[in-house]
């Protein structure tokens, strides 16, 4: 079994592809994820565009509700949040407090109102500092999200990425898997990258 950790914005597209794709690996290969909270508006702040920050200020309070459900439920119930919030921002183009409703209605109906009442607990952001923090220490700080953290070696290693612009499946997804996992395996390995001609293109909703 490898462990993962994930770090992930609902709102960031790239890393939207790249879950999608470790949820396609999973199907075939022994993957153990913890889906980890990372705030693009919090580790931005001012210098953020601001066309981007009425998205990402609503994607903050998804993260807020995410680690207050995590505190209640435990680490399982994150994955299916960031599954039901995922679909509303990118595959409805929605991130309005009626679709954080919506979402919590399907996932979390019994304790509705004390998980809609987390989004304005502005005291949970200590919570995703810290989650941002462990991500630091791997990776550095000269970062976005999606950010993959290996956790059963015996240095915890990991890296800024994959960016993809679309999603593998099947076999094209585990032939990437075992290349990204190989590459985080060598703690001496550090950058690859070339330049991207093309926009996020959304996955199939197949998970």
């Amino acid at each position: 079994m490898t462990k993962i950790d994930f770090y992930f914005d609902p709102g960031c597209p790239w890393c939207w592809n790249a879950s999608r794709w470790i949820k396609e690996v999973q199907k075939s290969e022994p993957v153990d994820v913890s889906w980890k909270s990372f705030s693009l508006l919090i580790k931005n702040g001012s210098d953020m565009n601001k066309d981007y920050v009425e998205k990402f200020t609503a994607t903050r309070d998804m993260l807020r509700i995410v680690e207050f459900a995590r505190s209640k439920y435990g680490n399982r119930i994150v994955d299916r949040l960031y599954t039901e919030f995922g679909i509303k921002v990118h595959h409805e183009s929605d991130f309005s407090d009626l679709a954080i409703k919506q979402v919590l209605k399907k996932v979390c109906s019994l304790d509705f109102d004390e998980m809609c009442n987390s989004k304005d607990n502005s005291e949970l952001d200590k919570v995703i500092n810290e989650s941002m923090d462990s991500a630091f220490e791997v990776v550095g700080r000269d970062v976005g999200v999606p950010i993959i953290v290996f956790d059963n070696t015996n240095k915890k290693l990991g890296y800024f990425g994959p960016v993809l612009s679309k999603s593998p499946v099947g076999e094209e997804a585990t032939r990437l898997w075992h290349g990204i996992k190989n590459l985080a395996e060598y703690e001496h390995f550090f950058e690859l990258k070339r330049t991207r001609d093309e926009g996020a293109s959304l996955p199939e909703k197949n998970w």
